[in-house]
């Protein structure tokens, strides 16, 4: 059995305080390297420009930066539970950026 997972806006829903506690809890980032992402994750805003207007800047309370570098590597540290559990049931499983390939094999007769 396969399932295809690909996780919808994932990358902006990722939580900045329970990634950050991951990283320093799980990973053990500490001190000047937890500092530094957590004022790359915090205090941003973003807005939305359509037809040479812009909209009021809103300030992000999660989700992590599309298109840089530390974007899907954040994301794959805060999603790595996902795989620890599946590891748990005896699944298989591949994982890239927000894609993720669960598997299975049995026995015909199962």
């Amino acid at each position: 059995m396969l399932g295809l997972l690909d996780m919808s806006a994932a990358f902006d829903t990722v939580d900045h305080k329970i990634l950050l506690e991951r990283l320093e809890v799980s990973f053990g980032i500490k001190g000047q390297a937890l500092a530094w992402l957590s004022s790359f994750l915090t205090d941003r805003t973003q807005v939305v420009a359509f037809g040479g207007v812009k909209s009021i800047p809103q300030r992000l309370l999660c989700g992590v930066p599309q298109g840089s570098v530390l974007g899907p590597l954040l994301f794959a540290l805060y999603s790595a539970d996902d795989i620890c559990i599946a590891a748990e049931h005896e699944v298989c499983i591949h994982a890239y950026a927000d894609d993720l390939q669960t598997y299975i094999s049995c026995a015909a007769s199962d």
